[in-house]
């Protein structure tokens, strides 16, 4: 494959957006969406460190994460010049892809509710024309070359991935060198940023509600495996389709859901989806017929648990400032939980407790600021008592299992409220932190 690449010299870029204007002019982008973006690194100016601009775009990486993890199977490499291109014929609007790229390079348009990014101006290197950032920069800072093994060094302000991204950088910009520049001017439209706190869960909550109850139903049919008797088929299969219907609302293009499978081979959310669709049908089936073989039963509760570990998957992604895994919401986490108080087991449900609280209060140090009344609902409702319930003896399964569902919910909203993926911005902040 022949990769085509970036090249930035950071000792002449001047952060003066011409290659932005190029790349709107050229491309136009929907709805002030801005394909390239000037990010400066220390607008403070503080003392000891440099003060010097990225311009920035898709990298095309050559093990870019966007297309392994898009569940749409909607992002190609082309082999003639290494550009990773996405078919907005083919995009649901999930925006997993813009979560996994820690560039920022997919944006989110919110108005066709597909992703757009950076093509390389395939159109004009077919016609053996460079892009319209590098040609329109005035003082060459920004350049183009043909590198068949790129190695984008790490730089104060750019994350390093593992992804291979098709940009080098030049300049002997070192933290040890303080300079002064111009007074840094606004490019165009930033990206579409996740919404952090409690925001950002109000963008997600059809994912909290999804991802709860399915958890719910995967210990609710196990346990009733477990104990030779049958979920209750109407309000199963009710449920079950809630949760995939609340899921689709995530998407810019619910109409396109199916092609939600199409990249199992790779994607953690493909596999999610597989499974979980499986999981349902399946349980529906050996529910429905009068006698099922008890290894019917038992592969059908691993498909549950098989996709809730595809689900916590989902949010496994580098750079998390809090991670995902393991966390105190994880999903087979929960189960696992579940089905220890639906059993009232408490060799099963104690010790996923404990580590369920050993794993909040780590993160509730980070998130404070949350207050404490929270904190207490979920501690003492979700997880004190249940496990004092738990050795009630006579006690119905779903009185105990009650107060923990209402834990695990409040601990899944934190969940949401908290994800934050790394972003140049953010880059920026840790390497400046030393400074401050």
């Amino acid at each position: 494959m022949r990769q085509r690449g970036f090249v930035l010299d950071l000792d002449l870029c001047t952060g003066c957006a011409a290659c932005v204007i190029a790349c709107t002019n050229e491309n136009s982008p929907a709805n002030g969406i801005a394909w390239r973006v000037i990010t400066t690194f220390n607008t403070k100016r503080l003392p000891g460190a440099p003060v010097f601009h990225y311009s920035l775009a898709c990298n095309h990486c050559l093990e870019p994460s966007c297309m392994t993890g898009c569940p749409a199977d909607a992002y190609t490499k082309d082999p003639a010049t290494g550009a990773v291109l996405i078919d907005r014929n083919r995009c649901i609007g999930c925006r997993y892809c813009a979560w996994v790229c820690l560039y920022e390079a997919p944006r989110f348009d919110g108005v066709s509710g597909i992703m757009e990014k950076c093509t390389f101006c395939d159109h004009r290197l077919t016609d053996d024309l460079e892009p319209a950032c590098v040609v329109a920069c005035p003082v060459d800072a920004l350049g183009f070359e043909t590198a068949d093994d790129p190695t984008a060094i790490a730089r104060a302000g750019f994350p390093e991935t593992g992804l291979r991204p098709a940009v080098r950088f030049v300049g002997e910009r070192r933290l040890a060198a303080p300079e002064m520049t111009a007074v840094v001017r606004t490019a165009s439209a930033p990206p579409r940023r996740r919404r952090r706190g409690w925001r950002g869960f109000r963008a997600e909550w059809s994912l909290w509600a999804f991802t709860s109850i399915i958890t719910i139903l995967a210990a609710w049919f196990t346990a009733a495996a477990a104990t030779g008797g049958k979920v209750f088929l109407p309000v199963f299969a009710i449920a079950g389709a809630v949760a995939m219907g609340v899921s689709a609302l995530h998407l810019g293009r619910p109409g396109r859901a199916w092609r939600g499978i199409l990249n199992w081979k790779r994607s953690w959310i493909s596999r999610e989806a597989l499974l979980v669709t499986s999981f349902l049908v399946a349980v529906c089936v050996v529910t429905a017929v009068a006698t099922s073989p008890l290894l019917a039963l038992w592969i059908t509760a691993a498909t549950g648990f098989a996709a809730l570990f595809a689900m916590d998957m989902v949010y496994r992604v580098p750079g998390q400032t809090v991670r995902a895994v393991p966390h105190s919401a994880m999903a087979t986490l929960t189960a696992a939980y579940y089905l220890g108080l639906l059993l009232s087991l408490p060799t099963l449900a104690l010790p996923a407790a404990a580590v369920k609280l050993a794993l909040y209060l780590v993160r509730r140090r980070r998130f404070a600021r949350w207050g404490t009344t929270l904190a207490a609902v979920r501690v003492g409702v979700g997880l004190v008592l249940p496990c004092s319930l738990v050795f009630v003896d006579g006690l119905a399964p779903w009185l105990v299992v009650a107060p923990a569902v209402v834990g695990e919910l409040i601990d899944r909203a934190e969940f949401y409220a908290g994800l934050e993926f790394l972003t140049p911005d953010i880059q920026v902040s840790r390497d400046l932190a030393p400074f401050e």
